[in-house]
């Protein structure tokens, strides 16, 4: 459902090709902020599964639409993850640069609140991967079968990831996923 909750920073990133980076931390990028420290910001994310139904999370969205935009002129990011060769999925927004902070300090981040991203129509969806990474990998099916992974392991064709695509919904104040389709 979509949410009308404003929130008040001295500074906000939002989504877009120039403020994310794909799949890895590092300190050699630049920041895409600088703040002094005790500073409150809104930064906007985005998440990698989008892509799993453009019309429901990217479509009508300009932020999205700029991350996401590949075809067969070109992608808006030519180098994923640590070593450029696509080994990060995650869209990562920033980095931010805390003024006067210095090698080895500990920063404190406080999470003041988080909010789902609605669509150009209002609602919000999300995606979830059930796949053989992650805890698939490690554990076997009820039965006691593998999962299969397709071309990552011996078994091309056979692949049993499920993407599912779930609404956010709102009622009474309690947030919760109601499957939309797999």
């Amino acid at each position: 459902a979509s949410q009308s909750h404003q929130v008040v920073a001295e500074a906000d990133i939002s989504v877009s090709s120039d403020n994310v980076h794909w799949g890895y931390f590092s300190k050699e990028l630049e920041p895409v902020l600088t703040v002094s420290s005790g500073s409150e910001v809104v930064v906007e994310m985005a998440t990698h599964h989008a892509c799993d139904d453009w019309d429901k999370m990217i479509k009508g969205d300009a932020g999205m639409e700029d991350v996401f935009s590949w075809d067969q002129t070109g992608k808006l990011e030519d180098f994923r993850g640590a070593t450029g060769g696509g080994d990060g999925v995650h869209v990562l927004t920033g980095p931010i640069y805390v003024e006067e902070a210095e090698p080895g300090d500990i920063l404190k981040v406080e999470i003041m609140d988080l909010m789902p991203r609605p669509n150009a129509e209002g609602k919000t969806y999300g995606s979830n991967a059930a796949a053989w990474w992650g805890f698939q990998a490690r554990v076997n099916k009820a039965d006691g079968a593998p999962f299969l992974a397709g071309s990552f392991t011996s078994t091309p064709g056979q692949n049993d990831e499920v993407i599912t695509i779930y609404e956010i919904m709102d009622e009474n104040g309690q947030g919760f996923a109601v499957p939309v389709y797999q």
